[in-house]
Order: C-alpha cells, then structure tokens, then sequence
C-alpha cells in the first residue's frame, strides 16, 4: 500500500508533530536523572513520540531514525542529532508513570480547546477495558515492582484503558495502572474518579466489558450522575437468567434494530432485542434497559454458520435513545478493543515489541504509545481533509510520517506556520 505522497501532506505532516508535541508540555515532566546530562529529558521525550509516530518498533530503530532526519525535520523538531538507544532508555525506565499520564490527558484537553472532539452520537460515552501486557526480563529481581505483578518468572504490567467513543477520532483517554493486589472489578471506582477529574464534562455514560459488571461499581456510576452499559456473562448469574429469561426466546420478527457487515469472508448478521425494566431488578434499582444481541456468522467460502448471543444491562431507559442508536451504542462499545487495544498491538506492534523490558520502563513507553495514538488519530480523523486520506490504515499513516521525516527540506517546510513555543 502507498503513503500519501504529494508535498502538502508531506509539510503538514511534520508541521503537525512539530505544533503538538511542543505544546505537551514535555519540559515540565520532571527529569528523574542527577547531575550534568548532555540530553534533555523533553528531547528525549519528544524523539519518542517522533519515533513512534513513525513506526519505530525499538530503541534502536529510534537510533537509526534520528540519525536520519532530514534537515527541514531536525529544524522543525528541534531534534539536531541521533538519539544513542541507551541515552533514552536510562530515563524511561525511571520515570514516574503518573507524569506520563497527566501528558495524555493534556494531548486530549488540547483537542478539545481546538473542538477537534466533536460528537457525532446523541450521548456522550466513555468506553472502558482491560489490558495485560507481560516480560520475561526484569532488571533486578530482588527489586521491589510498583506497577507489575510478579508470576513466575514473568511481570505481568496491566492497565485500565479509557477511550471516547462518541467522537470519530477514538482517542485514548487515560491508561490507568491496575496495582499488583487488586483487579479490574477493585480498581473501576479510581479510573471512574480519575477521569471525571480530568474531564468532567466529556462524557455522560460509562461502558465495561463484564470485568466489572457488579451492583457496587454500577452504584458508584449512578451515584456520580452518569449512566452506565455493562456487558452481562456469568459472573452475575442471577441476572443472566434474568436477561435471559425476558430474551432468549425472541425470534428474528422480534427484532428492534438489525445490522448486517461483511468481515473477511463472513457475513455477520447481528439482531438487538430489547427488554425495559422501570422498576429495576431486586437490589439493581437503577437497571431500566437489557439488550440481547444474537450475532449470526457465516462463512461465504465454506458455509459454516455459528450463532452467539450477548446481553448488556443499562441505567439508561429505553426511549432515550433510538433503536438503531442502542445498537451503534453497544457497536461502538467495541471501540476500545479494535480502535485502542487492536492499534497497540498491530500498528504499534505493543505486545511483540515493548521497547523496554523493565516493567516501568514498559510502563512509561506504553504511555508514550497512546500518547502517540492521540497525536495521530487526531491528525488522521480531523487534519487530514480528503475522506480517502481519512481513512488510511495506520501501517500506511506511519509510512507516510517515516517519509516525510526523512525527505522535508528546509526549503520545503518554508512558510509552514508552527504554532508552538520551543519547550527545549
């Protein structure tokens, strides 16, 4: 597949790395290093973020790249010589994770003052999910680990991840860090107050897989005046045999809302069924709306055919949204999986390639990769004009960035209005 190639999207690419990593604020992190250094921690930072966007997967592929940058992406970086793999790896792993994250939730706030989040669902939602990344490798295992769990021989690193899914952009909210001793069902209130801190008036409804569908974190959602869509499995079997005795025997001339999609070879049929409950269930005094989605799959090729139904509980009631919005609502819920997580682990190659080993290192360097995301899915969603270019894969999106670091000219970038103050 082809990068975008004309000379317009080449400046506005590097121009667009250039004005939003400046404004990051990436000189207050505080530098975890002691005595005289010849490098910036910002310009190590920023080279990251620079590095990432254009599909680095490893420090030394960091090297390599900014011993290459063309002379019109050094000046505009402010990046003027190659970054050694040791030179950056030694800050990263030191670094407190909780700077990190108070980066992306500016990279978010930054988007917002631009009104580059804008909505196009009737309600705002905030889509939650868990992700588990591991290593062999730890630099000292006599070392006290803060933010990995220890099993065997391996530290497990795992994170809360938070994505806007009302926006077309998807961008990543915050990583919360899951400490060692608890889990996703323990850690729900903290992400939950974290991020109406930092964005109190960004979203209006909460959705998480079935990792924390329990009647204590729905009251902590409804208590905070927000609504929340929990996916519903045996974890509550009570109120599975609920659901499932109000749904499952409702037929296709039962369906609400239906959606059809071809997904490689497989055409995916998916029929909502809804069930209204206005005076709650037992101790759920806030559970108005079930929906069961019954999902046909079948295979053009071969003709096998499978059949799999999930249900969703919601404080939300039935009429406050359209039939055909309560599906998109529960498709998008997905958003986090195969917009965030998906992103991580393919384009950015996460799991393969972490970068560092050490698990704060790890850590740190996952940060900087949804950082990274937001940069690009914001220039890719809002930037970028032409609904072809809108659409490009990520794999195409980091070569178009690979290209244009290396080939700007200074004169190219002539007259490219950055607006960003130098925080070096």
């Amino acid at each position: 597949m082809k990068t975008i190639s004309n000379l317009r999207v080449t400046r506005q690419t590097v121009g667009h790395l250039a004005a939003r990593t400046a404004e990051l604020g990436l000189g207050n992190v505080p530098d975890p290093r002691t005595g005289k250094t010849n490098w910036k921690l910002s310009t190590i930072l920023k080279a990251c973020v620079v590095g990432m966007a254009a599909g680095c997967k490893g420090l030394g592929e960091l090297e390599d790249l900014t011993a290459s940058l063309s002379r019109g992406s050094r000046k505009a970086l402010q990046l003027w010589r190659r970054l050694p793999d040791t030179t950056a790896r030694n800050p990263l792993c030191r670094l407190n994770p909780d700077h990190l994250r108070k980066m992306l939730h500016a990279s978010v706030r930054n988007a917002q003052r631009r009104k580059q989040l804008v909505h196009d669902f009737p309600l705002r939602v905030a889509s939650l999910d868990g992700k588990v990344t591991s290593t062999w490798l730890l630099d000292d295992p006599k070392a006290k680990v803060k933010f990995a769990q220890i099993q065997g021989n391996r530290a497990v690193v795992r994170t809360v991840t938070s994505c806007l899914i009302s926006v077309p952009s998807r961008p990543c909210l915050d990583a919360h860090p899951i400490p060692p001793k608890t889990n996703e069902m323990g850690v729900f209130v903290d992400v939950l107050d974290v991020l109406l801190c930092v964005y109190p008036k960004q979203f209006a409804m909460i959705t998480y897989d079935a990792g924390a569908c329990g009647l204590d974190n729905a009251n902590a959602v409804v208590t905070r005046s927000l609504q929340y869509l929990f996916c519903l499995t045996a974890n509550q079997p009570t109120l599975l045999q609920e659901a499932q005795r109000l749904l499952a025997r409702k037929g296709p001339k039962k369906r609400v809302a239906e959606s059809t999609d071809l997904d490689g070879s497989d055409v995916v049929v998916r029929r909502m069924y809804v069930a209204e409950l206005p005076n709650g269930w037992l101790d759920w005094s806030h559970l108005r709306t079930i929906v069961r989605i019954c999902c046909a799959r079948e295979d053009k090729s071969s003709g096998r055919k499978t059949v799999e139904d999930r249900y969703y509980i919601s404080s939300l009631p039935r009429e406050r949204l359209s039939s055909d919005d309560w599906l998109e609502l529960i498709r998008r819920r997905w958003s986090v999986e195969n917009q965030n997580h998906n992103t991580f682990d393919t384009a950015f190659t996460e799991d393969d390639r972490p970068w560092i080993m050490h698990p704060q290192g790890m850590l740190v360097v996952m940060l900087l990769r949804r950082l990274t995301y937001n940069l690009l899915t914001f220039y890719r969603a809002v930037t970028l004009r032409s609904e072809r270019n809108r659409a490009i894969a990520w794999p195409t999106l980091m070569r178009t960035v690979y290209k244009a670091l290396l080939q700007v000219s200074e004169e190219g970038m002539a007259g490219v209005r950055h607006r960003f103050v130098i925080a070096d």
